[in-house]
């Protein structure tokens, strides 16, 4: 179990890293959405349950960010529900204060996420990716440690790379 986790954790990294090279905001929501899903799976093989559930939301709120431009999926209040759903499974699946940690992370990213500029997604990734490394470092998901720190560093290329220049 605890190798099928690392596995699914490097799998995730390099999603990751692809996804903060995309240009487009779909584009962005897809490749972020399997990477989501991979981590998912670590989580589940190494026992960090907040994590886990905070990501599947994860997941279907990545769906109906790809949607939003169909009627049902764009309106104004679907952040707030995946973000209120997030907050009530993360008590349900309390593991001690540093669940804390991923809850606060998957919020805040989940609110960013549905920002149409992407520039904004990157420039807090940065934050929420601490959050989560010190919550990673703690349930020993190793993968996630490093997918999280590429996943910064990924987001520290996007906001030089796609910067506005004068």
């Amino acid at each position: 179990m605890q190798l099928t986790g690392q596995i699914f954790g490097w799998i995730t990294t390099l999603l990751t890293f692809i996804s903060f090279q995309c240009k487009e905001h779909k584009k962005l929501v897809v490749v972020n959405t399997l990477a989501t899903a991979s981590l998912c799976m670590s989580y589940m093989f190494l026992g960090a349950w907040s994590g886990m559930l905070m990501n599947l939301v994860a997941i279907v709120r990545n769906i109906a960010i790809y949607k939003r431009d169909c009627k049902f999926f764009s309106h104004s209040f679907w952040p707030y529900l995946f973000a209120s759903l997030m907050g009530i499974l993360g008590v349900l699946s309390w593991q001690g204060p540093m669940s804390l940690l991923v809850i606060a992370a998957l919020i805040i990213g989940t609110l960013f996420l549905y920002s149409p500029k992407v520039q904004n997604l990157r420039k807090v990734t940065v934050l929420t990716a601490i959050m989560v490394i010190i919550y990673n470092v703690y349930f020993k998901v190793w993968g996630g440690v490093v997918n999280e720190l590429i996943a910064m560093a990924s987001a520290v290329i996007g906001i030089y790379r796609y910067r506005k220049t004068r």
